[in-house]
């Protein structure tokens, strides 16, 4: 059953997990942001007159960072208040207003620097750029009711359009950086306007069709998703972000216009991923030469790469899969990311990131390799990458979090809840409103009390995700449990109640015997919150770590650890040091009681060593 989603402008984190990090992105990730970008030449670049000798000279990725930093904070403002965003984002827009030229062409870059090469090196995000201003006009427009960036977005698409779908003028015929495919469906589901889904068909389905050259030696077809038709395609290859906003927007529109042969290559290259080439966090992009795919199987911890915006794109994949099929485990890879393969990627405070997101961190090898030139990675989160599109992605990733947790069917008459939190939500199904609450302490505690307030006694059915980490789920009525998606049907009046139980047992996971760095070795689970060592709590060496026999693992609430957590206790042993760099075996192991936190927290308490596959015996 096909779904929409319910805005986020209709659901309130009211206490609790998210409300918590919602505030924290609001506060301190905002304005972090802004502050880097006003200094490092994001926004100044803006004004198209930088010149030689100034410090921060504008790169081609410059305006989707503007972008994803005004879509982040027009969510915001919709969610908490003016705080004095409308003004900062107004004053952006004069900037792109003053510059754009008549035709509606807008790239800080090419206008500063090659004006008369304009939409001729593929490689050079020109459309990613747009995309992304194509996608804050939007968010914009919608929280705000101002018009002006969409109004100039539109005059720019209409120029894409011109020269791309009409003329066929420029010099490529597919984005390099697939991303204005997915800004063009939002453009359209906001409009109405059929000429910019149109366009997004024209751009995924053109792509494999040409024999696109390209001067620059890395940026081959399977890099830029271009090395067959997507319909044809089977597998995840080439630069992982690339491919996650490709195939989101491919799944948006084999929903939109119902092309099996568009949703059948989602299933594969979903299925692909999934059982051959994600990380345990939700980590995708493991290869750090084209921040891309590598063979199946690879998946090596301390050399992981794994982006953090590559986790957001593979769940912006999740929820458009979601939206065409109501599936569990669409809605589980989405939950696996928010709490960990994104979440990670910024610090409890808010105000520092990481690009890469490891599953093990030894800071003296780190620091070696960084030396030399080998592997250049800090092991600490940073404020400010030379690259920074994972900050305003994670900002407006959490920002606008409300608009994945509820869908409602084309049939009008079901509900899907699809993800768990202290919240609220108003929703229309037909024509009743119905009015939702969920206390919880997800996701630290399975019990789930959703409260339900139609206008008038209503017959309807309430689809609850029953989680696939969950062995033993239950609920207090009765329902039909279909593909990860419990269906329960009845009238509905003000004040019912369902509540929710999902079993948090503490789970050793182990990979796949081809997955060659964890034979051997289990990762701790618990709820959907993958957990790690660190060496603030264990001491150093985490690899010697070992967990044997059967032991009875302790879950324990820390209040005062990393703004409150539960973590994992669990008897463990260790070898004894020795100095001697080898030496015959010797069963010597002393009994130790080691700890291990949520993964997304790691980091937070000094530079340390961190791992999240354990040795076993």
């Amino acid at each position: 059953m096909i779904s929409r989603p319910v805005s986020y402008k209709f659901v309130n984190f009211e206490k609790g997990f998210w409300k918590t990090r919602q505030d924290v992105n609001r506060i301190e990730t905002q304005q972090a942001i802004y502050k880097q970008y006003s200094e490092k030449g994001r926004f100044p670049a803006l004004k198209l007159n930088w010149r030689d000798g100034d410090l921060n000279r504008p790169h081609i990725f410059f305006d989707s960072d503007v972008a994803k930093w005004i879509e982040g904070a027009a969510y915001n403002i919709r969610l908490n208040g003016e705080d004095g965003n409308i003004g900062l984002i107004d004053s952006l827009v004069d900037e792109i207003e003053a510059g754009i030229t008549p035709e509606g062409y807008f790239n800080s870059y090419y206008q500063t620097f090659e004006p008369q090469n304009r939409f001729t090196v593929r490689a050079n995000h020109e459309l990613y750029c747009a995309g992304h201003l194509m996608e804050a006009a939007v968010a914009y427009a919608d929280a705000t009711g101002n018009t002006r960036l969409l109004d100039l977005m539109k005059r720019y698409g209409d120029y894409i359009r011109r020269v791309f779908f009409d003329e066929k003028s420029a010099g490529f015929q597919t984005p390099g950086h697939p991303e204005i495919e997915l800004a063009l469906i939002r453009l359209w589901e906001y409009t109405g306007e059929d000429k910019w889904l149109e366009l997004s068909r024209h751009f995924v389905d053109t792509r494999g069709k040409n024999e696109e050259q390209s001067a620059v030696p890395w940026f081959d077809d399977s890099y830029c998703q271009d090395r067959m038709p997507v319909c044809d395609e089977a597998r995840a290859l080439g630069h992982s972000v690339r491919w996650g906003y490709l195939y989101s927007a491919a799944a948006g529109l084999a929903r939109i216009t119902k092309n099996e042969s568009l949703w059948n290559a989602c299933r594969r290259v979903w299925e692909d991923v999934l059982k051959h080439k994600m990380y345990i966090t939700g980590g995708v992009g493991n290869l750090r030469h084209g921040e891309a795919f590598g063979p199946d199987y690879y998946l090596p911890n301390f050399e992981a790469y794994a982006e953090t915006c590559a986790s957001i794109s593979l769940a912006f994949f999740a929820s458009r899969m979601t939206e065409h099929e109501p599936r569990g485990e669409y809605a589980d890879v989405f939950e696996l990311e928010m709490y960990n393969g994104i979440l990670a990627g910024i610090s409890m405070d808010g105000r520092r990131f990481f690009y890469e997101n490891p599953l093990r961190m030894i800071p003296k090898d780190q620091k070696f390799l960084n030396e030399v030139n080998a592997m250049q990675r800090p092991s600490m989160r940073q404020e400010h990458f030379s690259c920074s599109c994972c900050p305003p992605n994670v900002l407006r990733f959490y920002a606008a979090l409300g608009g994945y947790f509820y869908g409602v069917g084309e049939d009008e008459n079901t509900l899907f809840i699809r993800h768990y939190a202290d919240c609220s939500a108003e929703i229309t199904l037909g024509s009743v409103r119905v009015r939702l609450t969920q206390e919880t302490d997800y996701p630290w505690d399975g019990r789930v009390r959703i409260k339900i307030f139609p206008v008038i006694k209503t017959n309807f059915t309430i689809a609850v995700r029953f989680p696939g980490w969950c062995e033993n789920p239950s609920a207090n009525h009765e329902g039909v449990l279909k593909n990860g998606y419990f269906y329960i049907s009845r009238e509905w009046k003000s004040g019912d109640i369902i509540e929710l139980d999902f079993p948090m047992d503490v789970l050793e996971i182990e990979s796949n015997p081809k997955v060659s760095q964890n034979c051997g070795c289990v990762a701790l689970k618990r709820g959907p919150l993958v957990y790690c060592v660190e060496e603030a709590d264990n001491g150093a060496e985490l690899s010697d770590l070992e967990i044997r026999g059967t032991p009875e693992f302790e879950v324990v609430w820390c209040a005062e650890l990393l703004g409150g957590m539960n973590t994992i206790e669990f008897p463990a042993s260790r070898r004894q040091s020795f100095d001697a760099l080898y030496r015959v075996r010797k069963d010597s192991y002393v009994d130790v009681r080691a700890k291990a936190v949520a993964y997304y927290a790691w980091g937070n308490r000094g530079e340390g060593e961190m791992a999240v596959w354990l040795r076993r015996s």
